[in-house]
């Protein structure tokens, strides 16, 4: 990272402490990016990733259900609204969308842009698209990533801390990825279940409450210490039974 300082007298823990409250707390590889801080007049350029302080690194979320489309994306799109840090996948060995019949879904692979998938389904049978709800939620898609992911094939994206799964099936195969990768960092890394049914009513309702989840274990300092107290407290609150598991990377 280069730092060019407009006001050389002025101490550059300083300006770094001012920095930070003017820029997410976890800086990204971000190419050749650059922000302006207009009351230091700081500007700065990002290569790599910076080791900050533990007392000012946010944690990394993954949201996933079985083909990131519905409750991974819609939590994945109100994490990232309010800031987290905050990626999404599916499980499954395709992405499957509503048909015409339950007989004659909507199949894609992973990877497919949720644009592709959009102007497909338009073609189709804009009417039936727009009545069930699928084409506002690949609109909605589309708006926060290119397409979807699938969470087997992301080892390259790097460790998560938490990862907030919307169906005890997604979480058993999270569980069953995360314990046959090589464990040669050994970062522990939080896995919850929130069950939620895959509708747009109640991908609604789960994306606030993953948002509720994450934001109480961000205001943790130490979640490994905590998390027994969080998990009973949301559950009395919320009335929500969650699952959850300490594996490592």
């Amino acid at each position: 990272m280069c730092i060019l300082f407009h006001s050389p007298e002025t101490p550059p823990l300083l300006l770094l402490k001012s920095l930070l409250k003017h820029s997410s707390p976890r800086l990204q590889d971000a190419g050749a990016n650059s922000r302006t801080c207009s009351s230091q007049r700081i500007r700065f350029i990002w290569n790599t990733r910076v080791a900050l302080p533990e007392s000012v690194m946010k944690l990394r979320y993954a949201m996933v259900c079985s083909s990131n489309q519905n409750r991974s994306m819609e939590s994945h799109f109100l994490l990232k609204r309010e800031g987290f840090d905050v990626a999404s996948y599916g499980t499954g060995q395709h992405v499957k969308l509503p048909g015409p019949s339950i007989r004659e879904p909507n199949v894609y692979d992973f990877g497919t842009p949720y644009k592709q998938m959009f102007d497909d389904l338009r073609r189709k049978d804009v009417e039936l698209y727009k009545r069930n709800g699928i084409l506002p939620m690949l609109k909605r898609n589309l708006g926060v990533k290119l397409a979807p992911q699938r969470w087997q094939d992301n080892a390259a994206d790097g460790p998560f801390d938490v990862v907030i799964t919307f169906e005890e099936k997604v979480f058993d195969l999270v569980l069953e990825d995360l314990h046959n990768r090589n464990h040669v960092l050994l970062k522990p890394v939080l896995v919850i279940n929130l069950e939620v049914k895959d509708n747009h009513e109640e991908a609604a309702i789960g994306g606030r409450l993953a948002l509720i989840l994450c934001q109480e274990l961000d205001a943790t300092e130490n979640w490994e210490d905590t998390i027994d107290d969080i998990i009973n407290n949301f559950e009395k609150q919320h009335r929500r039974k969650l699952l959850y598991s300490i594996s490592f990377y």
